[in-house]
């Protein structure tokens, strides 16, 4: 038979079990105390374990959206400020073009020009703007610096890949034609004058698009074909100042009009701009017909040489990976008449290395801020607004104007003229503005997210901390109140470890 302990016995032996239990209760709240935290464990919080995990998850998925938008943020700044500043040279090269610019120089370029070639460079470099480690108009391909540097893109490789200038050159040549009249053939006989299209039809140099006159004496007969051709009659002697206006197409679909005076008999004044009246109509008819060449010709070396550049350039800087740019068939380019084809890497430079797929520039990167929230950041190099801001740029880089040249003036503002029309990004063309329009429309999308899921945040932080957390204060007592306690045990279990029967008796 076992007999219970009872009395201080009993005591003594519930004692050292009661006192373990106490001591780490102790121990446990100094924890908590230290580190504000209920428990160590999902398990030590019971059934509020499950809230825990769900409220962690929750902040875990709102960090991970908050995180995405400071980078994505960070690269809509650098990239927006990168266009602001494009659109900055852009509208500065349209003031440096302004009328009267030209000033002869030794080295046949403008102050203007000479910018230009700078701010070509600048372009470039935002355009190869970089943040840890990615290009920001690349596209998809954002570890692919997007455009090569200026002089490949100019001069070509070196190596039989061929730049800017020599395409424009080509373009040139295919343009201007054998004689330089812009593919255009003149003639005539006795009392008329003739122009006519270059036959076979091709897309180069001029092409007729009227004629009218202010006098019966000259009689124009225009027929559009193609290919189009125009035989004027001079019907009798035409009165000084009677004027014969021939228009003409050119190939970046500008159009001129070359306007041509009669002047008296034994006057003299510019073949390019008037003809004498001479002593019949066939002598007449013999000036018109050579007022009408050197028209033309002057035309072609002033505005179609412009136009051709903008072709080529245009071209140049369309061109990508997969649809290098288009280049005249040749040699020879004067006398060339199929249509403009791909060039190869092989043999041209493509001056854009970045991603070049059909969907959107700002789909290319994008930033997930919700759940079914996605925000496009991403740009291309080679966007509409870029290509036309490079293409204007490199022009006025590359041309030359020399001094001796009676028709540099003349090209130069048949040039600065185009420059400065393209420049305003107009005829429905992409502008600065709605590239920077449409990052400023990402970055308050991201801003509102940023504002929601922040505030959301403090929201569940606050809950979270009413489940994991502890009060300093309430701990506090809880540990006064059990050192209180085992003060008290331990008082007791002395004195008790003291008793004798000497003692109690």
């Amino acid at each position: 038979m076992t007999i219970s302990s009872y009395g201080s016995g009993a005591y003594r032996a519930a004692t050292p079990n009661r006192l373990v239990s106490t001591r780490a209760d102790l121990t446990d709240l100094e924890r908590q105390l230290a580190t504000q935290q209920r428990a160590e464990t999902y398990g030590d919080l019971g059934t509020d374990r499950l809230t825990s995990l769900d409220l962690n998850a929750k902040i875990s998925t709102l960090d991970s959206w908050l995180e995405g938008i400071t980078r994505g943020n960070v690269n809509l700044q650098l990239s927006s400020k990168a266009v602001e500043n494009y659109a900055k040279l852009t509208t500065e090269t349209v003031n440096d073009t302004r009328s009267n610019t030209y000033i002869p120089s030794s080295t046949g370029r403008s102050a203007p020009q000479v910018l230009a070639e700078e701010k070509f460079k600048q372009t470039l470099d935002l355009l190869n703007t970089q943040v840890n480690g990615r290009y920001l108009f690349s596209g998809k391909t954002s570890d692919v610096q997007p455009t090569l540097g200026y002089t490949e893109i100019i001069e070509g490789d070196g190596a039989g890949r061929a730049g800017l200038r020599q395409l424009i050159d080509e373009r040139r040549q295919a343009d201007l034609g054998v004689a330089g009249l812009g593919r255009l053939t003149t003639g005539g006989a006795a009392a008329t004058a003739t122009i006519a299209d270059e036959a076979p039809v091709h897309g180069y140099g001029f092409k007729l698009a009227g004629a009218t006159s202010s006098s019966a004496a000259m009689t124009p007969a225009f027929t559009a074909g193609p290919p189009a051709n125009l035989t004027v009659t001079v019907a009798s002697q035409p009165a000084v100042g009677d004027t014969l206006r021939v228009q003409l197409t050119l190939p970046d679909g500008t159009t001129e009009e070359i306007v041509l005076a009669a002047r008296a008999t034994g006057t003299t004044g510019q073949a390019s701009d008037s003809f004498e009246i001479g002593v019949d109509v066939n002598a007449t008819a013999a000036n018109l017909r050579a007022s009408i060449t050197a028209a033309l010709g002057k035309e072609a070396a002033t505005t179609l040489s412009a136009a051709s550049s903008q072709v080529a350039a245009r071209n140049f800087f369309a061109g990508t990976a997969s649809s290098p740019p288009l280049r005249v068939p040749g040699p020879p380019y004067n006398t060339a008449t199929a249509a403009p084809a791909a060039g190869t890497a092989a043999n041209t430079v493509i001056w854009y290395r970045g991603d070049d797929g059909s969907d959107p520039a700002r789909s290319t990167a994008s930033v997930q801020v919700d759940k079914g929230q996605i925000v496009g950041t991403g740009a291309r190099a080679n966007e509409e607004a870029f290509r036309i801001g490079l293409a204007q740029f490199a022009i006025m880089a590359v041309e030359t104007f020399p001094a001796n040249d009676a028709n540099s003036q003349s090209r130069y503002e048949a040039m600065t003229a185009r420059v400065s029309d393209r420049l305003a990004f107009g005829s429905g063309a992409q502008k600065p503005a709605e590239i920077i329009t449409e990052f400023g429309s990402a970055q308050t999308a991201l801003a509102r997210a940023k504002e929601r899921h922040e505030s959301t945040k403090n929201y569940l932080g606050t809950t979270l901390s009413s489940v994991e957390t502890v009060s300093r204060e309430e701990v506090a007592v809880q540990i006064l109140s059990l050192q209180t306690q085992l003060q008290a045990s331990y008082e007791t279990t002395s004195i008790l470890s003291k008793l004798t029967l000497t003692n109690y008796l």
